[in-house]
């Protein structure tokens, strides 16, 4: 039967709702910390994805260095091959081949002006400035 808002309770229904109510109450709780727990667990995991996709990003730079340098060495080895294949008359000097190159190291500006765009410049403040 639905109840008014005339009604009064009696005091055996009272002991009653008070435990449906907690009951309710505690399930909706339990609800909401599952629900916290499982956006935390989320978010470590977006975390961790990011910080794989990061090394794989360094990964894949690393092997683009590697392949980069691996073709320069094999067309230098077959320019060498090419000349000593040409000037066999010549008596044959030993060329020591390198095997691992050391990158040159490049400024940002000699990067900027390969790209095409102008080399990004910073300001920096004095101190006097900021502290100001």
């Amino acid at each position: 039967m639905k109840k008014t808002g005339s009604e009064m309770p009696s005091a055996d229904d009272a002991p009653a709702e008070n435990a449906e109510s907690a009951e309710i109450i505690d399930r909706a709780r339990l609800q909401a910390d599952v629900a916290q727990q499982r956006v935390r667990l989320a978010k470590d995991e977006l975390r961790r994805a990011r910080k794989r996709l990061k090394e794989a990003k360094r990964e894949a730079k690393r092997t683009r260095k590697y392949a980069s340098l691996a073709r320069k060495d094999w067309k230098r080895a077959r320019r060498q091959a090419e000349k000593e294949g040409s000037a066999e008359a010549q008596p044959k000097v030993a060329v020591a081949a390198k095997s691992a190159r050391k990158p040159k190291a490049k400024s940002a500006a000699s990067r900027s002006r390969r790209s095409g765009r102008p080399a990004k410049r910073t300001r920096r403040r004095s101190k006097a400035k900021v502290a100001k």
